[in-house]
């Protein structure tokens, strides 16, 4: 059962809070950025229905709205050294049985927040304006993490350099399909020398034939599941039409059932996304451009994984996590 991390529990777990921010904050180069970590990770657990600047400022006793601004939305420290450390920290503790592709959207509203566009929402489960992060976790039965965000830019971005500019959108950084992500964040891993025991993905990444022979030519092993309406056959096989039901019938479609895709490893994620995005304030952030979109990931990434390693250390109360209970989504653009 999940609950509040209130004030006092956040107080007591202070201490080794400053110690794991000391660690994976360390590629941070100054002192005053890393306490500003410090104090974003605490307003992020602290109890409070929103996790955006302003609302986490107001609940800290040292809560500076301006400086925890500037160290989200400004500052130039590069999140990808701490992305590392805490898949170093998080992979031998969780020992997945795997990692698992899949995407995260976030409504909003206008249309100059960072990747937004009109696309399918699946927190709206409809086409929607929104944003749309694909991320890849570490996941066994008892305890899971994310280990890489990707933003996905829709391809009207691709050209439109007054939204680039305005959101600081890196120049080399273009449109790229959802399944190239998932792949660019297995080979990111791959060089830092992390290999998933077997890659799990539902049928809107399964059913891609480029995703699984990517996978394949990688030597990494997948379950990937596929929609009902796929069928497999050997490469040589030659079509052959079914008879007809009657003599004026239709001829039937073949079908195959759809892969199982490991139940329990899938709600791990499903609970994952729940503590990201209701607790921990994942779809909370209210700022626009790339960089301030990555630094906010990765402190959320940060504060789960915080939470995991106090919840899985051994002879010590471990804080509950953030409370899953429903949350208005983010509608700032």
């Amino acid at each position: 059962m999940l609950g509040w991390v209130d004030a006092h529990e956040v107080n007591r777990v202070r201490a080794t809070l400053a110690l794991y921010v000391a660690d994976v904050f360390a590629s941070v180069p100054r002192k005053d950025q890393r306490a500003k970590g410090d104090c974003y990770l605490r307003g992020l657990m602290l109890d409070g229905r929103r996790k955006s600047i302003q609302a986490m400022a107001s609940r800290l006793p040292d809560g500076n709205e301006q400086n925890l601004q500037q160290f989200v939305n400004q500052s130039t420290w590069d999140p990808v050294p701490v992305q590392r450390r805490i898949c170093e920290r998080m992979l031998p503790l969780i020992d997945p049985t795997a990692w698992v592709i899949d995407d995260v959207s976030v409504p909003k509203d206008g249309r100059m927040s960072v990747g937004v566009a009109p696309q399918y929402c699946g927190a709206l489960g409809k086409r929607a304006n929104c944003q749309v992060a694909v991320s890849v976790h570490a996941a066994s039965d008892t305890a899971s993490c994310p280990l890489q965000w990707r933003l996905f830019l829709p391809t009207e971005w691709a050209s439109d350099t007054g939204r680039r500019t305005v959101t600081r959108v890196p120049p080399e950084v273009t449109h790229r399909e959802k399944w190239r992500l998932a792949l660019d964040m297995l080979d990111t891993l791959a060089g830092w020398g992390m290999r998933p025991p077997v890659v799990v993905a539902d049928a809107a990444y399964g059913t891609n034939a480029h995703l699984r022979t990517e996978l394949a030519d990688r030597q990494l092993a997948d379950i990937l599941a596929v929609r009902a309406d796929v069928t497999a056959h050997p490469f040589d096989a030659k079509p052959v039409a079914p008879d007809r039901n009657g003599p004026v019938g239709c001829r039937p479609t073949p079908r195959s059932p759809t892969w199982s895709v490991w139940p329990r490893v899938r709600r791990r994620i499903e609970h994952d996304y729940r503590e990201l995005k209701h607790g921990l304030g994942l779809d909370h952030f209210e700022g626009r451009s790339w960089p301030g979109w990555h630094h906010h990931v990765t402190l959320v990434t940060a504060a789960h994984a915080f939470l995991t390693e106090q919840r899985l250390a051994p002879k010590a109360p471990a804080p509950v996590s953030p409370s899953t209970k429903s949350s208005t989504p983010s509608r700032t653009s």
